[in-house]
């Protein structure tokens, strides 16, 4: 097994290990655009359920997955409609969409409704890692469940710290606050959280 390893720079090089860790499975600490994350590839089942241990969340509580593109969003749920909405194109807010119809090989990663969510990161570096590995990343708030978000490096508890492969330490400009999350019903928007 590959030991615990810290990235703060980015060259190509970097980006092909990282994705090479990834892609195994491994599980990673790194920032968003709202708070630091835990995550993993979204399309490796057990990853996925070893972050549910690490943060001792229930497994009816689905996780966002964040993506590149609204376009790949296809690949992970049935009849997949673009939403023109005003709203997700406000580049102030970080947005999370909650899709109906999620592919019944991804229903680890829905909700008993068969709904998944996911992000747009507007983070460069994100983009490119999720690009390289070709599949979404879990971003889930690096904290226990119910503890309160870390907002930087120095806030992530040490058991959450101990139980990652890698960490990516990179300057990103981040809110300190969680997506907010909305729902859409024929075209209609539903805020799950503001």
């Amino acid at each position: 097994m590959m030991s615990t390893k810290i990235y703060s720079e980015f060259s190509s090089k970097n980006l092909d290990e990282i994705a090479h860790r990834i892609k195994a499975g491994q599980i990673i600490i790194y920032p968003t655009e709202t708070v630091w994350a835990i995550g993993c590839i979204s399309t490796n089942k057990n990853s996925v359920e070893k972050i549910y241990k690490i943060k001792k969340r229930p497994q009816n509580t689905p996780f966002i997955n964040i993506i590149d593109t609204y376009i790949n969003i296809n690949n992970y749920i049935n009849n997949f409609e673009i939403f023109n909405l005003d709203i997700l194109k406000n580049k102030k807010k970080s947005y999370t969409v909650i899709y109906p119809n999620c592919k019944i090989k991804y229903d680890y990663l829905s909700n008993e409704d068969n709904e998944i969510a996911f992000r747009i990161t507007p983070v460069k570096i994100l983009k490119k890692l999720i690009v390289k590995i070709n599949a979404p990343l879990i971003s889930t708030s690096a904290n226990i469940s119910g503890k309160p978000f870390a907002k930087t490096i120095d806030e992530i508890s040490p058991s959450i710290f101990n139980s990652v492969d890698v960490i990516l330490n990179f300057e990103t400009l981040s809110t300190g606050k969680p997506s907010s999350i909305i729902k859409i019903n024929n075209n209609q928007i539903e805020y799950l959280r503001r």
